[in-house]
């Protein structure tokens, strides 16, 4: 017989997939809008974001306001989810986003915190061509 302490985390378990299942699709279509807001809701308090040059750390908020610029200068044509994974209370994804100026590998990883994911690091890396 399981215990109540297995039968929480069996039950609770495809919950957490299905959320990060969620959550993915939602960072992919923000990415896909350049929608800096929407994707800043999920960004943890502090995230690490990496533009094709040395990564910086970032409040949320400044980092919603660097992610604005960019999509302003880099509009979005496309953003295509190419792999993603989970372990344990982590999720990551790979990406390439294509814009008129060119196109970046991107990757985001992101944490369980409290009740949901947050992304802690987000990298955008520019592909030569």
């Amino acid at each position: 017989m399981l215990s109540r302490w297995s039968a929480l985390i069996v039950f609770c378990t495809p919950l957490l997939f299905q959320r990060a299942e969620q959550v993915l699709a939602e960072v992919a279509q923000a990415l896909q809008k350049g929608d800096a807001a929407r994707l800043a809701s999920f960004f943890a308090p502090q995230v690490e974001i990496y533009l094709g040059s040395v990564p910086r750390l970032y409040s949320s908020l400044q980092g919603r306001f660097v992610l604005q610029e960019f999509f302003q200068s880099h509009s979005p044509r496309s953003f295509t989810l190419l792999h993603k994974g989970r372990s344990e209370d982590l999720i990551y994804a790979i990406g390439s986003y294509v814009s008129q100026q060119g196109r970046w590998d991107v990757s985001f990883f992101m944490r369980f915190q409290g009740d949901r994911y947050l992304i802690e690091q987000l990298r955008f890396e520019p592909v030569k061509e």
